[in-house]
């Protein structure tokens, strides 16, 4: 495994991913690892970055270089899917340490690093992160404290309007229900409680950081 196209390849197949997966989680050109495989040119810096700044449990020496092992020390793999779609074993994933606001923007911008972050089992494949709700806005299906598994879509290529999505945005991050705007490069952001309270907003694309649809929601009852 000399280039860094065949180290992707072996880390796809173990983690179950797919072309279409990585080129949308880590904002790659369109058929760059189709191309790259192909010969015609390897993973660049720009693009092995990218893919090392979203995927963190990838070990960067031996992705870039090929020395050492493929996971960073401490790091869990995720399984492969079977045939059904259900995992072999138990899928590992961050818990960010930051809530998904139930109401309105809250002024805030997170970095967060893995260390700061938590191990959580997920019932199910093909979830990138799980987070906390805050909130009653979203309250009956998303009520306050319960836990969500998201998946990080790219939001210029496609939105399934109506569903429930978080919004990473300059001024926080939220959950809601996502549907058009009769504003240009805007977004509609409906919550479910009916109460007054909660109105909807519109959040521009070009404000937003990253989408993220819920897969999943977990509550104590």
């Amino acid at each position: 495994m000399n280039r860094i196209i065949d180290r992707l390849d072996k880390y796809m197949a173990e983690k179950g991913l797919n072309d279409n997966q990585v080129t949308v989680n880590c904002g790659l050109s369109v058929g760059l690892i189709g191309q790259a495989r192909k010969g015609k040119s390897d993973i660049g810096k720009k693009a092995a970055d990218k893919i090392l700044n979203f995927y963190q449990d990838i070990n960067r020496v031996w992705f870039l270089t090929g020395e050492g092992d493929m996971f960073k020390d401490g790091s869990v793999s995720q399984p492969k899917s079977s045939n059904d779609g259900t995992s072999e074993t138990a899928t590992t994933v961050l818990l960010l340490p930051v809530y998904a606001i139930g109401g309105s923007l809250n002024d805030f911008v997170a970095s967060i690093n893995e260390y700061d972050c938590e191990r959580v089992v997920s019932p199910i494949c093909g979830v990138d992160f799980a987070m906390q709700v805050s909130g009653d806005s979203m309250a009956p299906e998303y009520p306050n404290g319960s836990r969500v598994f998201i998946k990080k879509i790219n939001e210029r290529a496609f939105i399934e309007w109506g569903k429930t999505y978080v919004l990473d945005t300059c001024n926080g991050t939220v959950i809601k229900r996502i549907v058009p705007s009769d504003k240009d490069g805007y977004v509609r952001c409906i919550s479910i409680n009916p109460d007054p309270v909660y109105a909807p907003f519109e959040v521009s694309l070009s404000d937003v950081f990253g989408m993220y649809k819920v897969l999943l929601c977990m509550s104590v009852k």
